[in-house]
C-alpha cells in the first residue's frame, strides 16, 4: 500500500485535532447523563453512521482469518469498552489532571508491547519525540491540578489501567493493520461495534436501570439542540477521530500514532484561546515543547 510521506502522522494529529472539536462540543451539552451510557449511546450511533458510510462507498467486507476477526474485536473490547470506562471512572475519582498524568504512560507502553509483540522498533528520534511530545502535554494538564492529602488509588488504577488497555488496544489494532489488506473504515466498524455489544450485553446486566430509565435518555436533550449537538460530537469524535486513528495505525507505528492522538488537550487548549480563554505562560511553553516534540516525528 502506498501513501503520501506522513500521512499516518498526520491523521493522527487530524484525530487529536478532531477529538479536541468533539471535547467542547460534548461540554456544550451539558447532559448529566451517566458516563457508561453516553459511552453506549455515542458507540451506537457511531457503528450506524460507519455501517451507512461502508454501504455508500460499497466497500466489500475484508477477507480475514478467524484470528484476525478476534483480534480486531477484542482491541475494541480492550481499548474502547474496558479503556474508555476506566478512563470515565478514574476521571470521577482524582479529576483529569491526575487521569491525564497517568495516561501519559500510554505511548511509551504502546511502544513497548509493539516491540515485544510485534517486532516495530522505533528509532532514538522517535522516542525522542515521544518522550518530548508527553512532557509538553503534563505541563500543560498538571498546572492547576489540586493538591490532595492523600492519594485516591483506587481512581489512580483505574487512571492507569485505562493507559494499558489503550496501548493494548492500539497494538492490537495495528497488528491486524498490517498484516491485511483491511481499510481503516472497515477496522474503525468492527472495533467499535464489537465494544457496543460488549456495552449493550453488560451494563442491562449490571445497572439495567441505567438503560431503561427515560430520565437517561431525555437528559441527553435538556440543553437546547442537545441531540443536535451530541450527534455532531459523535460524528466528529467517534466517527472520524476513530476512522482517522484506524488510518494512523496503518501508516505509522503504534506508538507514534498513540503519542500524536494524545496531543488533543494542547488542540483544546489552541481552540480556547480562539473563544478568548486566557492561556498562561506556562501552557505556552508547554505547547512549544509539545510542538518541538511532534516535529521529531516528522524530521
Amino acid at each position: 500500500m502506498t501513501s503520501a510521506p506522513f500521512a499516518g502522522e498526520i491523521a493522527a494529529l487530524a484525530a487529536a485535532f478532531i477529538w479536541a472539536v468533539a471535547t467542547m462540543i460534548y461540554a456544550r451539552t451539558g447532559n448529566q447523563s451517566p458516563a457508561l451510557f453516553l459511552n453506549l449511546v455515542k458507540g451506537t450511533i457511531a457503528v450506524a453512521m460507519l455501517s451507512l458510510t461502508v454501504l455508500i462507498l460499497g466497500e466489500t467486507c475484508p477477507d480475514l482469518t478467524v484470528s484476525q476477526w478476534l483480534w480486531l474485536a477484542g482491541s475494541g473490547i480492550v481499548g474502547i469498552s474496558i479503556g474508555d470506562s476506566a478512563y470515565f471512572s478514574a476521571i470521577k475519582r482524582v479529576g483529569p489532571s491526575q487521569t491525564l498524568l497517568v495516561e501519559s504512560l500510554a505511548p511509551p507502553l504502546t511502544g513497548v508491547l509493539a516491540l515485544c509483540f510485534l517486532h516495530e522498533a522505533i528509532g532514538f528520534w522517535a522516542w525522542a519525540g515521544i518522550f518530548l511530545t508527553m512532557s509538553g502535554i503534563l505541563w500543560v494538564v498538571t498546572e492547576h491540578q489540586p493538591q490532595q492529602k492523600s492519594l485516591n488509588l483506587p481512581g489512580l488504577g483505574f487512571a492507569a489501567l485505562a493507559a494499558l488497555c489503550q496501548a493494548t488496544g492500539m497494538v492490537m489494532s495495528r497488528q491486524v493493520m498490517v498484516t491485511s489488506g483491511i481499510t481503516p473504515l472497515w477496522a474503525a466498524l468492527i472495533r467499535l461495534a464489537a465494544a457496543s455489544l460488549v456495552l449493550w450485553t453488560v451494563l442491562p446486566l449490571l445497572k439495567p436501570e441505567v438503560v431503561l430509565r427515560r430520565a437517561c435518555w431525555r437528559s441527553i436533550g435538556t440543553a437546547r439542540n442537545g441531540w443536535t449537538f451530541f450527534t455532531l460530537a459523535v460524528f466528529l469524535g467517534t466517527f472520524l477521530g476513530i476512522w482517522l486513528q484506524q488510518a494512523a495505525l496503518k501508516l505509522t507505528g503504534a506508538a507514534i500514532a498513540q503519542t500524536l492522538i494524545s496531543v488533543s488537550p494542547l488542540f483544546a487548549l489552541g481552540l480556547a484561546v480562539l473563544f478568548g480563554h486566557k492561556v498562561s505562560r506556562r501552557s505556552v511553553i508547554g505547547a512549544l515543547v509539545t510542538l518541538a516534540g511532534v516535529a521529531l516525528f516528522f524530521r
